[in-house]
């Protein structure tokens, strides 16, 4: 083989390689259908290779069969997502014919090697990859190339393909594996926290509801005879019932409060999922509950108007305490979006003024929106 074929395979495999690893980044079935048909571009060069050598008609014929063969099981193999063994056996076979038609066309096992390194399970792609290297090599030495530099180099070249291949592979295993973890662990939240609030309100209301039940039941069998003494109970039901009633919405309004953190957390995450870059600056210390819940719903509302009105690039959330007030102001550099007469900034005005606080929201100095909730320190005396 020449040196300019040499290089060409060069080119090949790092092409190759930046197509498949492209093919991995995107996960719409569009994208992966062009990234595959770009991959499969490259088995171009050893046909240009096999039209500068003078080729035989049997050679052509060869080519003209098993070629568009080879291109069709590695677009199927690709799209497949279970592990695809009859696709790699095809591509293979294909592989194997083509290059005893000629020796350049040893690249192409390259790409069963790299599917096989990457999809099969963890030391099945270890014999598969030794498998198919070994066929190589036999492919090589049959069709002629055992003693130049083409047999080491397409050797040599499928080994290290199938051996980076198994690295990605495991990477792309452990990924999924996280993935399923996070999952699952998410979900075991949810239940412990479903459980939690269970066990509060069988705790809050178990004994209220059964001394109510037991008091209907004393009424009813007091009536007709004494009426005073049903009365009586009749009563003392009610206060129960307005007691369990108030701690059913403690317990809720408690379990509904967002926490300060929390919102930090979500709104970093819902700016950059939008492609706004956010700085937070934040205080270490605790804030009492009243302010907390507060500035925590102006988190919110602040981050669903710069998302949605603002058009900007950068934001910025600064909580600053101070002697006399504690300061949450929220900015942009977008486009002085935000609604100031809205419900979300309508109902935070109503939340910040139930504490004696105060809600600014408009077009800043530069241009952006600006909104600045101050709520008064003294909430922390009393809270303590």
């Amino acid at each position: 083989m020449s040196c300019r074929i040499q290089d060409a395979r060069h080119w090949w495999a790092s092409g190759r390689l930046l197509t498949v690893t492209a093919m991995n980044a995107f996960r719409t079935t569009p994208w992966k259908w062009a990234a595959s048909i770009f991959g499969i571009l490259w088995v171009g060069v050893p046909v240009v290779d096999l039209a500068t050598s003078d080729p035989s008609p049997l050679q052509i014929a060869v080519v003209a069969v098993a070629l568009p063969a080879f291109a069709a099981l590695f677009l199927l193999t690709v799209m497949e997502r279970r592990p695809p063994i009859a696709g790699l056996v095809g591509m293979l076979v294909a592989a194997a014919v083509l290059t005893l038609a000629h020796d350049s066309f040893g690249l192409l096992f390259g790409y069963p090697v790299a599917a096989a390194g990457v999809r099969l399970p963890e030391r099945e792609n270890v014999l598969a990859v030794l498998a198919i290297t070994a066929i190589a090599a036999a492919t090589i030495a049959i069709s002629g190339g055992a003693d130049g530099a083409v047999f080491w180099g397409v050797t040599s070249a499928v080994f290290t393909t199938g051996a980076v291949w198994m690295l990605i592979g495991g990477l792309v295993r452990a990924n999924s594996q996280l993935r399923d973890a996070r999952a699952e662990l998410a979900e075991l939240a949810v239940a412990e926290e479903r459980l939690r609030f269970a066990r509060d309100l069988h705790d809050l209301l178990g004994q209220d509801l059964s001394l109510i039940a037991l008091k209907a039941e004393l009424a009813g069998k007091l009536l007709p005879d004494r009426v005073e003494q049903a009365a009586t109970e009749v009563e003392q039901i009610q206060t129960l019932t307005r007691s369990a009633l108030a701690q059913v919405r403690e317990a809720v309004g408690g379990y509904r409060q967002p926490t300060l953190a929390s919102e930090l957390a979500g709104a970093r995450m819902a700016l950059e999922a939008a492609g706004i870059e956010l700085r937070v600056e934040a205080p270490t210390e605790p804030l009492p509950p009243e302010v907390e819940s507060v500035l925590a719903w102006a988190v919110r509302e602040g981050a669903t108007n710069v998302i949605r009105h603002s058009g900007a690039r950068h934001a910025a959330i600064a909580i600053r305490p101070a002697t006399a007030t504690v300061e949450l102001e929220i900015s942009d550099d977008g486009q002085g979006g935000g609604h100031p007469g809205g419900h979300g900034l309508g109902g935070l005005s109503e939340r910040a003024g139930a504490i004696g606080g105060t809600v600014e929201a408009g077009a800043s100095a530069d241009g952006g929106f600006q909104l600045r909730v101050r709520v008064p320190a003294w909430q922390a005396a009393s809270a303590a």
